[in-house]
């Protein structure tokens, strides 16, 4: 039994990616058990259900450590086989960088850097979030999490300590309820776009696509006057995501926009 590789890798912009992906998921078929991969981006998930969706020989399950995340494994399986109570022997674990950073404040990014430099691998790191002024924490793969308890490292100059937490010791981010978004503006600029659907300043939001934390169909956007179109995905960091459900020109020559915040 064998997927067909050329055409879930036809066309694809993740080519070399899901190539990696493909060997995790022949080892499901052939060694007939639950393959889970390391963390991946978002966007590679999209790219991953697509691709997948219409194959009959295998099942893919998602998971991420908490209902909204981002980054997450991908669980590949045999179509006959059963995961049996996926909830439970999920190999993801949270840890918690704990340091003061009262008058030096840090970005996830930040985190992520440091945990490189613990010699973590980019595929176990799953979402990082901040938690206040006392660091932050993050899902990992368990091994991750159980080599890097009580480890101590450094982010310029404020001390770190890491302890492997279980999920429900976790301050897991908030989900955001869904909720239909209408407007009306002058242009159909991601810049104003983003403004009226996060609620901020459009300044705010300028500065932060020029920061570099807005994407665009998960594609990384530093343009504030790159105009959407209806089916974009538009995803600000800490903020959550706008999908772009409709487009429509009014008499007075401005532009009425649905949006779909997630």
């Amino acid at each position: 039994m064998h997927l067909p590789k050329e055409n879930i890798l036809f066309k694809s912009p993740f080519r070399y990616e899901l190539e990696n992906l493909l060997y995790y998921a022949e080892k499901a078929l052939t060694d007939r058990i639950a393959i889970w991969t390391p963390f991946v981006s978002a966007q590679l998930i999209e790219e991953v259900k697509n691709k997948f969706n219409n194959l009959n020989d295998i099942n893919l399950h998602f998971e991420g450590g908490f209902p909204n995340a981002e980054r997450k494994r991908i669980c590949f399986t045999r179509s006959e086989e059963i995961m049996k109570s996926p909830s439970i022997d999920i190999p993801i674990k949270g840890i918690y960088i704990k340091g003061n950073f009262l008058f030096d404040r840090a970005k996830e990014n930040d985190f992520r850097d440091v945990l490189h430099e613990l010699d973590v691998e980019a595929g176990e790191i799953g979402d990082i979030w901040l938690i206040r002024d006392r660091g932050a924490q993050a899902m990992c793969s368990q091994k991750c999490a159980n080599s890097i308890h009580q480890k101590i490292g450094k982010l310029r100059e404020v001390e770190l300590v890491i302890e492997a937490l279980d999920e429900n010791e976790m301050e897991i981010p908030f989900k955001r309820a869904e909720k239909i978004i209408n407007t009306v503006e002058a242009s159909k600029r991601i810049d104003a776009i983003a403004s009226a659907g996060f609620g901020l300043s459009r300044s705010k939001i300028t500065t932060q696509i020029r920061q570099g934390c807005l994407r665009l169909n998960w594609t990384l956007n530093d343009q504030p006057n790159k105009s959407v179109s209806i089916g974009d995905l538009i995803h600000l960091e800490n903020k959550g995501s706008l999908k772009v459900l409709n487009i429509d020109k009014t008499k007075k020559e401005r532009w009425r926009i649905k949006l779909l915040r997630q």
